[in-house]
């Protein structure tokens, strides 16, 4: 029972025409809110090969992420790349092609008709759908994998040293994760073969997660059990979840409506958001605008956003570039109790839909912020891949403490579209 309640809590272009091939690319949507974006009299002022710091951020806050205000307050700096264009995957483009103009919303917003690639490659900011349509765009975004596999996959806490502020203590006893985490696209697939699909798909599942070994303390406590996600393609088909019980050694089935994302569930944003991402029927969304925003999309290593020197591990230097950014809020859809005053304001970049900051609210107002580092790579088919090489988490009222997706204390392996994922890896009756 306690890995369910745990688990449970856990779970969140243009069109240019060259020779005789239509290239279709996503629309970086004019501002909807003059103020809302820079102009480029002021971004001309943040010059490649600034390395923006403690000393510094004061004249660059408009194109600072929340998050990466607080990193930098702790040592963190941000070397800043020149603005370029960054290619889609040419599996994820072929779709896009292919399949793009039959896709729409139905009376409800639920995304009909969509088989693979960016479902709306066209933002017009002035449409009422505008929103919705980022979201989905997001959600089936081109950074998104058909298999990706980590271990650990897990929320790693650390803190600043009050001795020496610049210096950072993991705090072990607050990491939350597995030993092994595994994911699994039946439908949208757009790099790994078999595309689009997996079969026939009958039971029409759009992916599928196992969580192996949960573990409260990653620096050895026993594990808790484990799990596996079931996500289906049908809007209002509820995910499911099979949890599997250290103590029992019996599986259980039930139906998740997963928690709104907060702090109560660990940071989850982190895993979850960077490849499972929250269902997008279970929410509203309403367009704010747009901006420029310096954001990470090729980190140079991975942990990234660390360094291991004398005194141990601090906060290092990451390359950080202009984007531009749709900002979208979201809210429960279908609240209950306290989620009713719950919202995340998220930034999502106009050209490949990552994520590239978030801010989350509640009635008491901002209650935490929170920053991707993400790294390419190429495909095997030409274009770019993404993997989230680690992340800033910092919730507003614990002081220097934070959280970040990949461990930078403990040794890690990951692997995206390596096609080594099989559908048996998801039999219930495996977990053990």
């Amino acid at each position: 029972m306690r890995l369910v309640t745990r688990i449970g809590v856990f779970l969140v272009a243009t069109i240019v025409l060259v020779t005789a091939r239509v290239e279709v690319r996503a629309q970086v949507a004019a501002p909807a809110t003059p103020s809302a974006a820079a102009s480029p009299a002021t971004a001309a002022e943040l010059k490649p090969g600034t390395v923006i710091g403690s000393d510094n951020v004061d004249q660059y806050t408009r194109y600072v992420p929340a998050a990466a205000r607080f990193a930098i307050a702790h040592g963190f700096k941000l070397r800043v790349l020149p603005e370029r264009r960054v290619e889609w995957s040419q599996g994820f483009q072929h779709a896009t092609e292919k399949y793009a103009a039959q896709v729409a919303l139905d009376s409800d917003d639920y995304i009909k008709n969509y088989v693979a690639g960016v479902p709306f490659p066209l933002i017009d900011a002035s449409d009422p759908k505008s929103a919705v349509k980022i979201a989905y765009n997001w959600h089936m975004g081109p950074f998104m994998p058909d298999d990706f596999s980590i271990a650990p996959w897990s929320s790693n806490a650390y803190e600043s040293d009050p001795a020496s502020p610049l210096k950072i203590v993991p705090k072990s006893d607050a990491d939350y994760g597995c030993e092994q985490f595994e994911f699994l696209r039946f439908a949208h697939r757009t790099d790994v073969d078999p595309r689009p699909t997996i079969g026939s798909d009958a039971m029409g599942v759009e992916w599928k997660a196992r969580c192996n070994q949960w573990m409260t303390d990653l620096s050895g406590s026993p594990s808790e059990g484990a799990g596996i996600w079931i996500r289906y393609l049908d809007p209002k088909h509820p995910d499911e979840f099979f949890s599997f019980s250290e103590e029992s050694r019996r599986i259980r089935r039930i139906a998740v409506n997963l928690a709104y994302p907060n702090e109560a569930c660990r940071g989850c944003h982190q895993p979850y958001w960077a490849y499972a991402l929250p269902k997008t029927e279970n929410y509203q969304y309403r367009l704010l605008g747009s901006t420029v925003i310096l954001a990470c999309l090729a980190a140079d290593d991975e942990p990234a956003g660390f360094k291991t020197g004398a005194d141990g591990l601090a906060l290092g230097e990451e390359p950080f570039e202009l984007r531009h950014a749709y900002i979208l809020e979201m809210r429960p859809r279908f609240p209950e109790g306290s989620a009713s005053a719950m919202r995340t304001i998220i930034y999502i970049d106009s050209e490949v839909y990552v994520w590239l900051a978030a801010e989350f609210y509640d009635s008491s107002g901002l209650t935490a912020t929170a920053m991707p580092l993400w790294r390419m790579r190429p495909s095997s088919e030409g274009g770019s891949l993404f993997d989230l090489a680690g992340s800033f988490y910092h919730p507003e009222n614990r002081g220097s403490f934070f959280r970040s997706l990949v461990p930078a204390h403990n040794e890690f392996h990951q692997a995206i579209n390596s096609g080594d994922v099989t559908e048996g890896t998801f039999n219930p009756l495996m977990m053990h």
